[in-house]
């Protein structure tokens, strides 16, 4: 005995009055439902649907689907973080770290000869884009998922998890942290000019990997797999 398609739009309903927002993680909560109340249905298909739905429901505790979403934010990050360590680790080989050593080398001198000018203009707007740029990610998601609840009447949780770059938005507490090294000191010691290059660089390239190649390609998979995530941007 399978469930109807009301029966199926009743437990996305259902879903949505116990506190859960976003379209992904009903639907998966729907199809775990619907597994249950089918599989109580073989054994006695008397049950209404409505006892077997409560009963279903209680297997998930006292936190409801509270914990479900934890675990899913969890699981996303976790993908999220997977990717881009994948496509990170690529940087430290052949030929690639060629180009990370050159770009270290590179920021290294132009910071250590601006230092040589007891000037500090290249570290103020360093520190302003590792800074500002997640911020600027963070508004541009923001109001890109706006559109796509306008048009489909859906919140995802992809979006909320893309729009942190799975956590990594909080880079920009290396620039609050920074403050405690930096001291308005206008010469650094070397130690300091070459580990300060370093740290930007590879942040750099972090940010870089999460938007321009994680992001793009955890977004294709979502429109392969949620069609109503497809939309005209």
């Amino acid at each position: 005995m399978k469930l109807t398609k009301l029966q199926i739009n009743q437990l996305y309903s259902f879903t949505q009055k116990h506190y859960v927002e976003w379209y992904d993680v009903q639907t998966e909560l729907v199809d775990h439902l619907a597994n249950g109340i089918e599989a109580q249905w073989r054994d006695n298909p008397n049950i209404p649907f409505e006892k077997a739905l409560k009963t279903e429901f209680k297997k998930f505790g006292v936190m409801g689907f509270g914990n479900v979403i934890e675990e899913k934010t969890k699981a996303l990050n976790k993908r999220y973080w997977r990717l881009i360590w994948k496509n990170f680790k690529d940087f430290f080989i052949l030929p690639k770290i060629i180009l990370t050593l050159f770009l270290i080398w590179l920021y290294y001198k132009t910071l250590y000869f601006s230092m040589e000018y007891h000037s500090n203009w290249l570290v103020i707007p360093t520190l302003t884009v590792l800074f500002g740029f997640p911020w600027y990610f963070w508004i541009k998601e923001f109001k890109r998922s706006k559109r796509l609840k306008k048009q489909t009447g859906k919140k995802w949780l992809f979006d909320n998890t893309i729009s942190q770059l799975g956590g990594l938005v909080h880079v920009m507490n290396f620039a609050i942290y920074f403050q405690v090294f930096y001291q308005n000191e206008q010469t650094w010691p070397v130690s300091m000019s070459v580990v300060f290059s370093i740290c930007t660089v590879l942040i750099a390239m972090l940010i870089y990997i999460a938007v321009y190649v994680v992001t793009p390609k955890l977004r294709y998979q979502m429109e392969k797999h949620y069609p109503e995530y497809n939309f005209i941007y």
